[in-house]
């Protein structure tokens, strides 16, 4: 029954999406109808693919959408012009431009990526049709592109007319539940039983309050984008939101390497500073929404932390490092949790900080592995070819559908991380639209004699299919049940599909789904722990070069990199203590910056100045080819225990206090650090703990 809860008990959501789906496909239709374009049934597939739950991201991709399919409509008609009169020159030609769009695609996300796949396969569709009869190709493009922003327009229209500020509330929302968490994760903190990374088995995610903590804040910053797109009045603050989730990751990151560091001595350290956070962490955790409550709170802990380390400020010298590094790291937190409440009290109020000034680009546009890409484009480039090959050797009218899907299967669904699986739920959304358009063109569209009756046919599976698209573990399969549905149902103006045309319309989609299948099976195939070696490696990589640049691009990079890991580390082929290392990873770079920077500002001896930039010279070569040595990886982790045993003592000799605290904050990264090497040697052989000393260098953990 749980199975089928989507269908039979949908959230209001769900249902809000779903209605928007029948809405948007009735009045496309009309129009498409209304205007007698071509083939009105394509201007319902666009909606069905372009339909998302999101507004703003909708309005986004519908304009991705306009300019991918333009670029396809151009180079079809070139294509058609130069090798119309050889179908094997044109096919080498159309196979070389797909794979060209699967490379681009590859190298960029969201709707950027979104725009190559358009302009790969929009020209597939334009040029096997227009192959048939080239001097038709510019009209086929013009009613392609006409059908596609038909279809962009309404859905866009429909969705923020019926749901408008959808995606900003989403937001707000997805922010409020993530300072939620980390008020909760913040207030455990004190207590002395710290999960014990990777102790749960191969099924289980080290450091897993971490992880869903850093996945809430990332996901922030992806919704963030597109809330000014559905409520133009969030374009007023939308700078301020940007910067309140950059402090929101940054604080994940000094809560997580902080709990890395700590779980090494259990309830053996005095946490007291820590406790301090307490009530403003129940706050917080509470309601976010009390701003003013919370911030007072935060200060009082500020001021506290600080009030009793200057009530022992003579036992300066006999504090271990330990404790130099809870009072300092609890006073950042303080204080930048009050900042980030502050802001956050700003955005409740919607109090912008103008709009005149456009929000940088995200992070998140970042470029993914070329190994990758390249891999990519060989296995989607074969999977065309050897499509292309038969179609141009067979005159087949199944085979241009075939041609058509495959150049779909292979550029959106070559770029995920299981394009078998992708071709798989392909394939069951095929079956299911199969066995609703044999129902719909056999048995009910024959009694339809108008276009309200078609409606009361179709929107019953259009619904169906967009309960299933706003639920997540079925989102693909609702998605291609719905684009198969319009394709073999294929409305039009006064006729429908005999048996015949129907019946090649399935078997195109089958071979279709089965040489992607091959293709994507045995072309470069990578292990589940082949994979991620290699996105381990990027991760590593980003280590390497991230002490310079901004922190920002360093921390969601790194974070994002981060986060595609489980997908393949979950396959049970491969210990979870990957996702360990890479965590400790993240720490080490985060930590490694504080280092460089508080050390310079500092102003320590030139001897000590050298030590640092040699320390960080090691880390930077120790992972520039991935994976090193043990042996290197704690050897490195003792000379950054020494390190910051040496800057602790140097810094308490400092004066002023500005000075001293610059000293103390470099002596408590560079402990980091070294706590985060020795949560990565642990990872990746199990290490014994006996090898590895923090705090004190008497004290064994």
């Amino acid at each position: 029954m749980n199975r089928l809860a989507w269908l039979l008990l949908p959230g209001g959501e769900s249902v809000s999406f779903a209605i928007r789906c029948c809405v948007s496909v009735a009045v496309v239709l009309y129009l498409a109808f209304w205007l007698q374009l071509d083939n009105a049934y394509w201007a319902f597939i666009n909606v069905a693919i372009l339909i998302q739950p999101l507004p703003g991201f909708l309005v986004v991709r519908a304009f991705s959408r306009l300019l991918g399919t333009f670029v396809a409509g151009v180079v079809s008609i070139v294509l058609v012009a130069l090798f119309a009169q050889s179908y094997t020159l044109f096919c080498v030609g159309l196979v070389g431009w797909v794979s060209l769009m699967v490379f681009c695609a590859s190298l960029f996300r969201n709707n950027l990526s979104y725009g190559f796949v358009l302009a790969g396969y929009v020209t597939m569709i334009v040029g096997v049709r227009a192959m048939a009869d080239p001097d038709t190709v510019f009209s086929v493009a013009v009613a392609r592109t006409a059908e596609t922003g038909l279809a962009a327009v309404v859905a866009a229209f429909v969705s923020v007319l019926l749901a408008p500020g959808v995606t900003a509330r989403k937001y707000l929302q997805a922010r409020v539940g993530a300072m939620k968490a980390m008020g909760r994760q913040l207030g455990r903190m004190h207590g002395g039983a710290a999960s014990k990374p990777g102790a749960g088995g191969a099924s289980e995610t080290p450091h897993p309050e971490l992880h869903e903590l850093v996945n809430k804040t990332l996901s922030l910053e992806q919704t963030r984008q597109y809330a000014r797109y559905d409520e133009p009045a969030f374009s007023e603050y939308d700078r301020l939101a940007r910067r309140l989730d950059y402090e929101l990751l940054a604080l994940v990151s000094g809560m997580a390497s902080l709990q890395v560091y700590l779980g090494k001595f259990g309830g053996r350290v005095d946490r007291g500073p820590l406790r301090r956070l307490n009530e403003a962490a129940a706050l917080l955790e509470k309601n976010p929404n009390d701003t003013g409550a919370i911030k007072r709170a935060f200060g009082q802990a500020y001021n506290a932390i600080l009030a009793d380390a200057r009530a022992d400020r003579n036992n300066d010298a006999r504090r271990s490092l330990v404790d130099w590094v809870i009072i300092s790291r609890a006073l950042d937190l303080a204080n930048r949790m009050r900042a980030a409440v502050v802001k956050h009290g700003m955005l409740l109020a919607e109090r912008g900080t103008g709009a005149s000034r456009r929000a940088r680009r995200s992070e998140f546009s970042a470029p993914v592995s070329l190994r990758e890409s390249c891999r990519t484009t060989i296995r989607a480039g074969t999977a065309i070819a050897v499509g292309a090959a038969i179609w141009a050797t067979h005159n087949d009218p199944a085979l241009s559908g075939m041609m058509v899907l495959l150049a779909v299967l292979t550029t959106l669904f070559a770029l995920g991380d299981n394009p078998v699986a992708g071709a798989r739920g392909f394939g069951i959304g095929s079956v299911c639209a199969f066995v609703a358009a044999f129902v719909a063109n056999f048995v009910l569209l024959p009694a339809v004699n108008g276009f309200v009756m078609l409606m009361i046919v179709i929107l019953p599976f259009v619904f169906v299919a967009g309960l299933a698209m706003a639920t997540p573990s079925l989102a693909l399969v609702g998605r291609i049940s719905l684009v198969q549905f319009a394709l073999l149902v294929n409305p039009a103006n006064g006729s429908r599909q005999d048996f015949v045309t129907f019946a090649e319309a399935f078997m195109g989609i089958g071979l279709a789904v089965i040489l992607a299948l091959v293709a994507f099976s045995l072309i470069l195939p990578v292990s589940p722990r082949g994979l991620l070696r290699e996105r381990l490696a990027g991760m590593f990589g980003e280590l390497a070069k991230g002490f310079t640049g901004s922190r920002e691009r360093f921390e969601t990079r790194i974070y994002d990199r981060l986060l595609r890991l489980p997908v393949v580390a979950d396959q049970g082929e491969t210990h979870v203590s990957a996702r360990q290392a890479a965590f400790s990873a993240v720490n080490m770079g985060l930590e490694a910056r504080s280092l460089r920077v508080m050390a310079r500002h500092a102003a320590f001896e030139t001897a000590t100045q050298t030590a640092v930039h040699d320390l960080l010279a090691e880390l930077e070569a120790l992972f520039r080819h991935g994976y090193p040595a043990l042996d290197a990886v704690f050897s490195v982790q003792a000379r950054a225990n020494a390190l910051a045993q040496r800057l602790m003592r140097e810094a308490l000799g400092f004066s002023p206090r500005r000075r001293l605290r610059h000293g103390v904050r470099a002596a408590v990264a560079a402990e980091l650090v070294a706590a985060a090497l020795a949560d990565y040697g642990m990872a990746r052989e199990n290490a014994d703990g006996d090898r590895i000393r923090l705090g004190e260098s008497e004290r064994v953990v």
